[in-house]
């Protein structure tokens, strides 16, 4: 998956220098160098992660901008200050901000703070979500009830574990054997067509006497809701 971080930074050099580190571990790196132009973006996109820089090209300074973006929101953002004080830290925190890092930070400590910060992010949204809903197909997590529409689908526990997965992940495929190793275990034999089996269970009861079918197959790799 690609983990697409917009950045907003005046200062070219420290910009380029830092997004290219970024760009090395494996993220996509949209710079920026006004909190308009970042503000206007955040709006046409979906984020993973926003990072405000110290230096902006325009009026905003990077309080502003975590102030425009509210705290509501499905993105973590992180401030970079150029000397990290007790008020400055505050204050970002208080606006909205899920961390403030130093212009000084080794790229090292950077690339851990991100992964962090994505990973507990992601985390407390999936806590914060009741249902997931792709299409007509809705499911409760709660209940670990299952809708088409308004036809309520009833699974057996392993095939509402296999759909949940599939949702989590829609519009990309996942591999039979990673399928196998995230729902039924890592030390599920891998030399088994139970994947495949359960598939054609829950195609029969999603996608059966439908014309929009969700559950497709991806030619000798694996399966995808799409």
């Amino acid at each position: 998956m690609n983990i697409t971080v917009l950045w907003a930074e005046g200062n070219e050099a420290q910009a380029e220098y830092w997004s290219n580190q970024l760009k090395e571990a494996g993220y996509e790196v949209h710079l920026f160098p006004s909190g308009a132009e970042l503000l206007e973006e955040v709006n046409l996109q979906k984020p993973n992660l926003v990072l405000i820089g110290t230096e902006l090209s325009d009026n905003n300074n990077n309080m502003d901008v975590v102030r425009q973006l509210g705290k509501v929101r499905e993105f973590p953002i992180m401030v970079m200050l150029n000397n990290p004080d007790t008020t400055g830290i505050v204050l970002a925190f208080e606006l909205g901000a899920n961390d403030v890092i130093s212009t000084s930070i080794s790229i090292e400590e950077l690339k851990a703070r991100v992964d962090n910060l994505l990973h507990l992010f992601e985390r407390l949204v999936n806590e914060s979500i009741t249902n997931i809903i792709y299409e007509d197909l809705k499911i409760e997590l709660k209940s670990r009830k299952v809708y088409r529409g308004e036809e309520l689908i009833k699974l057996t526990p392993k095939e509402y574990e296999l759909l949940l997965y599939l949702a989590k992940r829609a519009n990309t495929v996942c591999h039979r054997n990673t399928i196998l190793q995230e729902v039924w275990g890592h030390d599920f034999l891998t030399n088994t067509n139970v994947v495949d089996v359960y598939i054609r269970h829950l195609r029969g009861k999603v996608d059966r006497g439908r014309i929009r079918k969700l559950i497709h197959t991806a030619r000798g790799m694996g399966y995808m809701l799409q």
